[in-house]
């Protein structure tokens, strides 16, 4: 922790303490990742300084070399586990800014996996990743999206409280009572979005309104009013669709770590969006959250052409999605937006998924460009993982119009990744988190 004066803040950095105005009274909580608005909010209250996590000088200086969690392990423990680290950037520029911090944040990651569980691990999870591709690809036929739709049953419609959701998110004139009428007909769906909603992102909302509500929320209606009853429909939109796409054979992914890949993307959109303004916080984690459905279907419907693709990205070292390309004719972004699309989802939400592997096509790439790194972020950590065992490139465009810094970016991570462990467990109360 370190305090700086409010003029040297910028957006990106993360508060490391609560800050109360001149008289006192409540203003921001620990863990707010800065934007632009809140650096005009502490201007205008006239305070000098706060305290913010970490050395924000020696952040906006990020180089490759390990962090303190290195020390103490052998050279030859530090030298494997950076082989480990490299061939997941494969081609991945590690001498740019954002390229730099990653690489630096990803090795310390696997130190601390390492150092938790012992050196095994470590190797046995990239061999137990290379096992899991077929043997055998089959005879390939010409795809499209919509023939892969068609041949799934559950996809056909969407499921009855999205319906409702929908219909909430599409009436300008709909209500908290309508929000949390729309929800509250599927219990389990109301269950996780009540965990998500008591998690500490969303219960430093609650105490910024101190005395508003108990310690925890236990209603839809209280939740609509923390998160607000269009951002709280956006959620539920995003997670009531999630029981859709869970039976995939254990040969091509392990569903556990699709998902932790999923969330932690998820997390980290959001706190892209966050800091950068870019697009609403609750829609970003809801886009990042289903970024990689397309792959789900095409495991499920075009098993062998994803056979081919993936011992194909294996033996080239390339991402996942360059061989999807060639191998079914479009990649699963394109395949997960069209079912977007298909459902009749917000266009900014089918948009993000769609393009996040291709900057170049919308008009405007500021959405998509959050899930874009959002994506590089949760693959560089090791977060999980959805088949892809290489970082796409970074889009230089995407990252210019975000705005961010090495510094930026280095600050944001720790806070990403609190918010994946958190969220794993309203899915799954039995995650231990990651390291």
């Amino acid at each position: 922790m370190v305090e700086r004066a409010v003029s040297e803040l910028s957006p990106g950095m993360v508060l490391a303490a609560d800050v109360l105005t001149p008289g006192g009274r409540f203003l921001m909580p620990k863990g707010t990742v800065l934007d632009a608005g809140h650096l005009k909010s502490l201007t205008a209250w006239n305070l000098a300084a706060v305290v913010v996590t970490g050395d924000a000088a020696a952040a906006a200086s990020p180089t490759s070399r390990p962090g303190p969690e290195a020390e103490g392990l052998p050279a030859e423990d530090r030298e494997a586990v950076a082989a480990v680290v490299r061939e997941r950037f494969g081609a991945f520029d590690t001498a740019g800014e954002a390229g730099a911090v990653l690489f630096r944040l990803a090795v310390d990651r696997e130190i601390r996996k390492r150092q938790a569980a012992g050196p095994e691990p470590v190797q046995a999870a990239v061999a137990e990743d290379r096992c899991r591709r077929p043997a055998e690809a089959g005879a390939l036929g010409p795809l499209t999206p919509d023939v892969l739709l068609r041949d799934e049953p559950k996809l056909v419609s969407p499921p009855e409280v999205y319906l409702r959701i929908n219909d909430v998110l599409r009436d300008p004139a709909s209500t908290v009572e309508d929000a949390a009428d729309s929800i509250r007909h599927d219990p389990s769906l109301a269950a996780k979005l009540l965990r998500l909603v008591n998690s500490s992102y969303y219960s430093r909302t609650m105490r910024a309104v101190s005395g508003r509500f108990p310690a925890k929320v236990d209603s839809l209606s209280r939740a609509v009013v923390v998160v607000g009853a269009r951002q709280l429909a956006t959620l539920a939109l995003g997670v009531s669709v999630l029981p859709l796409f869970q039976d995939i054979p254990p040969n091509w992914v392990n569903m556990r770590l699709f998902w932790e890949h999923s969330v932690g993307c998820a997390a980290a959109a959001q706190a892209i969006a966050a800091a950068t303004g870019r697009v609403n916080a609750e829609t970003a984690f809801v886009a990042g959250l289903l970024h990689d459905i397309g792959r789900i279907i095409a495991f499920k419907q075009a098993a062998a052409h994803m056979g081919t693709a993936m011992r194909q990205a294996e033996a080239e070292s390339r991402p996942l999605y360059l061989t999807e390309r060639e191998v079914l004719g479009f990649d699963h972004a394109a395949l997960g937006g069209h079912l977007l699309q298909k459902w009749q989802f917000p266009t900014n939400l089918e948009k993000m998924v769609r393009y996040h592997h291709d900057l170049e096509e919308p008009l405007f790439i500021d959405e998509p460009a959050v899930i874009h790194l959002a994506d590089i972020v949760a693959t560089a950590m090791g977060w999980g993982g959805s088949g892809n065992r290489r970082m796409p490139a970074l889009d230089a465009d995407a990252w210019a119009i975000l705005g961010l810094t090495g510094g930026d970016l280095a600050g944001l991570v720790p806070v990403m990744e609190a918010r994946l462990g958190e969220t794993m467990r309203s899915f799954f109360p039995d995650h231990q988190g990651p390291p």
